[in-house]
Parts: C-alpha cells; sequence; structure tokens
C-alpha cells in the first residue's frame, strides 16, 4: 500500500472519533507505506485547538504551544490521554501517553 490519505466515515467514525468531529464530518487518517503502523498522526486545528489522529482529544491554547514545542506526537509526550482537566484554582492539567502538561496563569504551561 502507497503513502496516502485515507477518508474515514460513517461507522468507523461513529465508533473511533466520537467527540472529535461535528455531525457529517468525516476523519482523515495518514495511512504510510507499510500501512497504518508506519503513519504519521493526522492533524486537524480548531479555534486555538489541534487534535492528533488517534487520539479523540484536542490540545488547546498554551498547552498545544508547548506541546508543540516539544514536537507533539512524535516528541517525548507522544499522543494525548485526556482532555484538560481543572487544576488547581484556576489552572489546567492534560495528559499524554509519555507524561502531563499543567498551565496557570501565574506560571503559564510547564512539563509536570
Amino acid at each position: 500500500m502507497g503513502a496516502g490519505v485515507t477518508r474515514v466515515s460513517g461507522a468507523v467514525v461513529r465508533r473511533l472519533g466520537a467527540g472529535v468531529a461535528g455531525a457529517g464530518v468525516a476523519l482523515l487518517c495518514l495511512v504510510g507505506g507499510t500501512g497504518v503502523a508506519g503513519a504519521q498522526p493526522a492533524t486537524s486545528v480548531t479555534a486555538g485547538c489541534q487534535s492528533y489522529w488517534p487520539s479523540p482529544y484536542p490540545v488547546c491554547d498554551d498547552i498545544k504551544d508547548l506541546y508543540t514545542s516539544l514536537g507533539g506526537p512524535a516528541g517525548p509526550l507522544g499522543l494525548p490521554t485526556s482532555a484538560q482537566q481543572p487544576y488547581g484554582v484556576d489552572g489546567l492539567r492534560q495528559t499524554f501517553t509519555g507524561g502531563a502538561i499543567v498551565w496557570t496563569p501565574a506560571t503559564g504551561a510547564y512539563l509536570e
């Protein structure tokens, strides 16, 4: 199979893309030369957030900026494993396969 983009829709979107794509929107998955195992994550960008296939969790704002500067899904953090969660009084925390990023107004985004 050659490298390219495969359109994913219907039952696949309903099963794997719940919460990621709006109604009637197909997800895209890059397929590498050796199949999905060799693929780089496809991304979609929405209002300050970016989603990385196959994770259903978007990465947003200052957390996204730090995550991107560290290499995104190809970096040491890997793919997102949770949505942003409240942290302390006014902060946010998001987990990834290789760690977590915390953001507070006082500190900005940092690796936990």
